[in-house]
């Protein structure tokens, strides 16, 4: 049909620039804080594109349905501003056939939200979270740029690594400089121990990677205080890398089959959490539709700012639900910890949407037969 055709062609255009917008700012923020993280050596600057490509499924999993309600209110608001929508009642066109008419790219969008929570984005966070591990895990000498200081917090402190110049091929540092900020779990103060050394080198020690450092001195001390201890020595090795252990996958990373099987509350919750995502799409598009009636004054936009606040207080509902169902155990639960309560609500608001301007209509008629 040449409407359906109309319809679909304005609504996917315009979908695809709203996600192409919407995307590059979530995409922007995320990588300038990942090249924030290669500046100072957290991870290489090579496995930057990798780590967004492995996030992309979870950025488009909840972009794509807020795009497609957005591109809705948008085009047919367009179509009321024109008057489009008026013609097509006036030949009796209503919302019926608008609904029959972007049934297909609704479905088509649920298709692909649903391949992307149920499959794809568990398998990009499994993945990214290995790239990170490994990046984690990477030896002194491929973190190090010669001339410039490296540093890397963890629990409980701070160092600060340097080193003059960096021979990666004989695995040989030459003008090091160690600086170890933390806190005595025993006495609670601050210490900060500084070596100095004419060159080192990585060395394993019962599989631990330590760094070699031959020729140095060693200052050690409260920041403050006047009693630092002066340590020079010919060999020291300090160890700069952690215990490998075996990483528990998070439950965001497990596969659906495997939280449909679990008893685990966050794995439910993540399992509610996925099969939302989808449930949202026709919903809203649902919504969206008596939303977008515009009065010709008011443009295409005059109800974008409320429709989205809208769509934006589901989703926190759905999400702070999320957390709570996380942190209770399935068995102590009351009845009403279940988003399927939020998406019954939501029908809900959609049924009243449709019909509030018939309940008006017939509101107004009954006051004017009862002041006749």
């Amino acid at each position: 049909m040449i409407l359906n055709r109309y319809i679909n062609r304005q609504l996917l255009v315009t979908t695809l620039v709203v996600t192409f917008v919407l995307v590059m700012v979530l995409v922007t923020g995320r990588f300038i804080k990942y090249l924030a993280d290669a500046a100072v050596g957290e991870i290489a600057a090579d496995a930057l594109f990798l780590i967004m490509a492995y996030r992309l499924p979870e950025f488009l999993q909840l972009i794509l349905p807020l795009s497609l309600y957005i591109g809705i209110l948008l085009v047919l608001g367009g179509m009321y501003v024109t008057n489009e929508i008026t013609v097509m009642n006036a030949c009796g066109i209503g919302r019926k056939a608008i609904i029959r008419a972007m049934s297909v790219p609704v479905t088509v969008t649920v298709m692909i939200i649903a391949a992307f929570a149920l499959y794809i984005t568990p398998l990009g966070d499994e993945e990214g979270a290995k790239l990170r591990d490994a990046q984690r895990d990477r030896s002194i000498l491929e973190l190090l740029t010669p001339g410039r200081f490296h540093t890397r917090s963890s629990d409980g402190g701070s160092r600060a690594t340097y080193a003059g110049s960096v021979d990666k091929e004989k695995g040989v540092l030459e003008n090091v400089f160690l600086s170890d900020f933390r806190i005595n779990p025993e006495t609670k103060r601050s210490e900060l121990v500084t070596v100095w050394a004419a060159e080192g080198r990585m060395v394993q020690h019962e599989g631990m990677n330590y760094l070699e450092l031959l020729d140095g001195k060693q200052y050690q001390g409260q920041p403050g205080a006047g009693n630092f201890r002066n340590v020079t020595f010919e060999r020291g090795l300090v160890r700069v890398g952690e215990e490998k252990v075996d990483r528990t996958p998070k439950v965001r990373s497990w596969p659906t089959a495997k939280l449909i099987n679990s008893e685990n509350p966050e794995a439910n919750a993540e399992l509610q959490w996925r099969i939302s995502l989808i449930l949202i799409v026709p919903i809203m598009s649902l919504a969206a539709i008596p939303l977008a009636r515009v009065n010709p004054r008011q443009g295409r936009f005059g109800k974008i700012i409320p429709a989205v606040l809208l769509y934006m207080l589901y989703m926190g509902v759905l999400l702070v639900l999320r957390s709570w169902l996380a942190d209770i155990p399935i068995a102590k639960r009351p009845w009403y910890y279940h988003m399927a309560w939020v998406h019954l609500l939501a029908l809900m608001m959609v049924f009243v949407l449709y019909n509030w301007s018939d309940w008006r209509r017939a509101r107004s008629a009954r006051k004017a037969r009862v002041a006749a």
